[in-house]
């Protein structure tokens, strides 16, 4: 191919530039190397020779005339060697074509459309250009005329007659499904000598398969099997679906005469098919064959479900196909548990053992089969409803509908829902159907946005196919009342509440729940907006899913699969079909939550305030607290911005760390979240109004009509600025730090929240009020809240009974220090949060000493015990041998047994004792206590005691707890430490 110079037609000398293309088969010449259709074309059959006339001119000689080119060095040269092949022209004739005055001659050859300006061209084999149909798609217009669709350009014709119209779209049809057609599979399967008759009628070389029955087959009976459904009857084609045909060769090893050894064991003579049998004959004799299994052979286990099961899951660790064929078809339930945690279901089973073959025919059969449950309860039981009426519909697609399609490119169809079953006629008066579907097998309803589509309103039908059906009308009622009608004839009754609201869209999902992918079920799933509403196998109560509170949502591309965890619920859903699944996909990422919306579109936390506000809290709460000027000192402005940007993408997957993220930064995240969010915290300017002008000189009256006005607010607002209130309140409770008091906060935080421009002080006032009276506006009890509550509310939440000798704390853990200590029943847990530092958190655990220590009384200990304190270098602290007294007054260490002074003493009220002794320290024992003594506000000591046993250990913990309490608290089977375990 290249650049070369022509004359044109009328012989002038005058040459054109024109990108020319040689193959085997043609010469073509295009206006430039952009376009995809020739402004000629040549066939190589029709050139006589090819003549070099000087320079860098050639003639090419066919028997009418002769193109003269122009190269423009000699490496441009075209002249060679024609290749010859003889083609098969399916139609040929002259047509109309919009766009010219004069008919053109149009010629349908094997996998090609060739337009020629006349008969006697396409004799000369010179023409005008070449339509790979590959890229073809054909639909009828009116009653004369039809269009010819490509990617690259639309061809409208217009034949001489309404009968050669329909010859013209049948001859199109058939070249486009040459086009895409491949002999490789079907010569393949017809190795295998059984398979080269139909296994319904023996007709010769079937070219399609049910691929889940294991039978070959041929078009006419295809077509019957295609009628009863994909749940009964999975057909593909030989040569157009090679995608689905994998490596193991199931069907070489089955065959049709092995397979009818099973399906046709007892046909009577008298009703049997042949080739010649017409449509009726074929309908009855495949809904008896495979619906009804009449002429199957009954295995010897027929009726008894458990030994089926069980036979089921021996026979797959073996290569016997047909024999598990025989299982399935007689009642063997696929999706069975086979009762080993590890390997739950036969599939999994069949991949342990290297039954590929196995693994193929179950896979197929995973949702079909008559004695399976979940085919029954999901696709059967829909209501039967009837509907009736006029819609537009395009012609069913293989992928989804993403371009944007105008009224043209639709058609007017009588549509009807009926028993089940969905079909759609030219018109009303038509008594033969242009198409139908069963709607047990529509995997999905879809409800388009206004507008999208053409018409004012439209829905699409997922079949299980994979092909997609699009439908549209004007009239809002009209597209409403057949929404309710088909989705009320696709879900089973007690999923109609997934059809009983707006949705965007509603169908089944295979899924599996928790960490098994083994054994996946069908569920029903419908999603609009941020709720997914779900009904899930063998249960009979829809639940619902905020998809803005997700804990966790990722993709498998490759699997087409979607995991979401829920409220610790974890949720795999898998699509049927690709374009099905993609739509699911992008609707419930959309559900997210985007952070360039208001409040009650953002991803949200379990008590519903934004994610990013959570986010941004609680890593000033860990890290801020006491830093001087927090909220006031301006952060770098880029990472601000870069930061702010990821959060309101997915602020779910952003992760703060102190060493990657500075205070600074974070703190002014969030105040310009809060000042760009949209409508703001107080939902709208309008709304904020009644805050800004509360008119009460009383505070309680203030604090009343507060309340009020708290209430009013949306839940998300609601609950944001809650968040927002409480967190300044725990930083004004560090002012003497980080010096910023509640005026100070409210200085920032007013015009902030309000979103105003700071000139009028009457935001900062109405803050500053909302931090000073935090506890009475929100009902909060503050810090007075106690470890016993704090454990008592997240066994609540937790649904974890207290049982019998439990015994739960609340443990203050220091991971710097490995080290812990349970709180005091009374202490007030809110406090000891705030003021926790990078390396602690508050765990509710069990309390595994506890029932150990119940036993001992002892008021007063003694023993040589090993220590070590805080004194000395790094890696140089040695233990030593103290002996160890402890009474009603006082720890006191002393240096030897003779000692009359102590070494060590602190009062036993001034003391904490924790669980465990850093590591770092090279204790000599596990069995340690490290005991902080606070005597006076800066003298604070650490004192490393380490015991030669368990039991030991035990016993100076449970001294140390008799001393302190004269009685212990017994709550709810909840035991807590006194004072001393603070």
């Amino acid at each position: 191919m290249g650049w070369l110079h022509k004359t044109p037609p009328k012989g002038t000398l005058v040459f054109q530039k024109r990108w020319v293309m040689l193959d085997a088969q043609y010469l073509r010449y295009f206006q430039n190397e952009k376009e995809v259709y020739s402004k000629r074309i040549i066939a190589i059959l029709s050139v006589t020779e090819v003549l070099h006339v000087g320079g860098q001119k050639f003639e090419v000689v066919t028997r009418n005339r002769t193109f003269l080119f122009r190269a423009e060095n000699n490496s441009s040269d075209t002249s060679g060697q024609s290749a010859r092949r003889v083609s098969l022209i399916s139609k040929q004739g002259f047509l109309e074509m919009s766009g010219l005055r004069s008919k053109l001659y149009v010629v349908i050859c094997a996998d090609k459309v060739f337009l020629y300006r006349n008969a006697e061209e396409h004799s000369q084999g010179v023409g005008i250009t070449s339509i790979e149909m590959n890229l073809g798609t054909v639909k009828g217009t009116d009653k004369r005329s039809f269009n010819l669709t490509t990617f690259y350009r639309k061809f409208s014709f217009v034949a001489e007659s309404e009968q050669q119209r329909e010859q013209w779209l049948e001859a199109l049809q058939a070249c486009v499904s040459h086009s895409l057609s491949s002999n490789a599979v079907a010569q393949k399967i017809w190795s295998e000598e059984a398979n080269q008759r139909c296994a319904d009628c023996g007709a010769p070389q079937p070219d399609w398969a049910s691929v889940n029955l294991c039978v070959v087959l041929c078009k006419c009976c295809a077509g019957v099997h295609r009628g009863l459904g994909q749940s009964v009857s999975k057909v593909r084609s030989l040569k157009m679906d090679e995608k689905v045909w994998t490596e193991n060769q199931l069907f070489l090893l089955l065959g049709n005469n092995k397979v009818n050894l099973f399906w046709a064991a007892n046909i009577p003579p008298s009703e049997m098919l042949c080739p010649s049998s017409d449509s009726e004959e074929r309908q009855r004799f495949v809904t008896a064959k495979y619906c009804q299994g009449k002429y199957r052979r009954y295995h010897a286990l027929f009726g008894q479900q458990e030994a089926l099961n069980k036979a089921l899951c021996n026979t797959i660790q073996t290569g016997d196909v047909l024999e598990t064929l025989s299982l399935v078809f007689c009642g063997a339930d696929v999706n069975c548990y086979t009762g080993d945690p590890e390997l739950p279901s036969p599939v999994s089973i069949a991949q342990h053992y290297g039954q590929t073959l196995q693994v193929e025919f179950l896979t197929h059969n995973h949702n079909t089969g008559r004695s399976n449950e979940t085919k029954h309860t999901i696709l059967e039981a829909a209501l039967p409803v009837s509907h009736t009426g006029y819609l537009f519909k395009i012609a069913s697609s293989t992928r989804a509908v993403t371009d944007i399609l105008e009224h043209v490119d639709f058609s007017r169809r009588w549509c009807c829902l009926n028993q089940g079953t969905f079909s759609y006629y030219e018109s009303e008066k038509s008594s033969s159907q242009s198409g139908q579907m069963k709607m047990s097998d529509v995997l999905c309803l879809v409800v388009n946005p206004q507008g999208k589509h053409g018409y004012g309103h439209s829905f699409e039908l997922y079949h299980d196919s994979g092909r997609v059906y699009l439908f549209g009308e004007d009239s809002p009622d009209t597209v409403r009342e057949w929404i309710k009608a088909i989705g009320k004839a696709l879900v089973p009754p007690v999923a109609e509440d997934l059809v009983g609201w707006s949705f965007e869209r509603v169908g089944r999902l295979r899924y599996t729940a928790g960490q098994s992918f083994h054994c996946p079920y069908l569920g029903w799933f419908s999603l609009g907006g941020s709720r997914l509403l779900l009904l899930l196998h063998r249960e009979d109560q829809v639940d619902n899913i905020d998809l803005r509170k997700l804990q966790e949502l990722s993709v498998e591309q490759e699997a087409a699969a979607v995991v979401l965890v829920d409220r610790g619920r974890r949720l795999r859903l898998e699509g049927d079909r690709r374009p099905d699944f993609q739509g699911w996909l992008s609707g419930i990422q959309q559900g997210l939550g985007r952070g360039d919306g208001p409040l009650d579109q953002q991803q949200l936390t379990e008590t519903e305030v934004p994610v990013i506000v959570d986010r941004c809290i609680s890593y000033i709460t860990q890290h801020g607290l006491k830093s001087e000027g927090i909220y006031r000192r301006c952060g770098v402005n880029s990472k601000i911005a870069a930061l702010l940007l990821s959060l309101r993408h997915d602020a779910r997957r952003v992760r703060l760390s102190e060493g990657e993220h500075q205070v600074d930064n974070v703190a002014n995240v969030l105040k310009r979240f809060l000042r760009e969010v949209g409508e703001g915290v107080f939902n709208g300017h309008q709304a904020s109004l009644p805050w800004l002008h509360t008119t009460s000189d009383e505070r309680r009256e203030r604090v009343s009509q507060y309340q009020a006005l708290l209430h009013s607010l949306p839940p998300v607002n609601r609950a944001t600025l809650g968040a927002v209130i409480n967190h300044l309140y725990c930083v004004q409770c560090f002012a003497d730090e980080n010096q910023m008091n509640m005026h100070n906060l409210a200085i920032v935080f007013g015009p902030t929240v309000f979103q105003t421009d700071g000139t009028d002080n009457s935001a900062g006032q109405v803050v500053e009020e909302l931090i000073q009276n935090y506890l009475d506006i929100f009902n909060v009890s503050g810090s007075a809240v106690s470890a016993e509550e704090l454990v008592c509310e997240v066994l609540r939440r937790g649904n974890i009974p207290p049982q019998q000798g439990d015994y739960w704390s609340c443990f203050l853990v220091n991971d710097n220090q490995e080290m812990e200590r349970p709180l005091h029943y009374q202490e007030r847990a809110l406090a000891i949060y705030f003021s926790l530092g990078k390396d602690c958190h508050l765990v509710v655990k069990r309390n595994c000493y506890m029932e150990a220590m119940l036993i001992y009384i002892d008021v007063s200990r003694n023993s040589m015990i090993k220590f070590s304190d805080e004194k000395g270098q790094r890696g140089k602290r040695t233990f030593c041998r103290r002996l160890c007294v402890l009474d009603g007054t006082s720890l006191r260490l002393y240096k030897q047994v003779k000692s009359t002074q102590p070494e060590r003493e602190c009062q036993v009220h001034a003391l904490k004792v924790y669980y465990g002794i850093n590591k770092r320290l090279q204790p000599p024992s596990c069995w340690g206590m490290t005991v902080v003594c606070e005597q006076a506000e800066r003298d604070k000591q650490q004192w490393y005691l380490c015991c030669e046993s368990k039991n030991e250990l035990i016993e100076w913990l449970a001294t140390f707890m008799n001393l302190q309490v004269v009685s212990f608290c017994v709550h709810c089977n909840i035991f807590y430490f006194p004072q001393l375990f603070i």
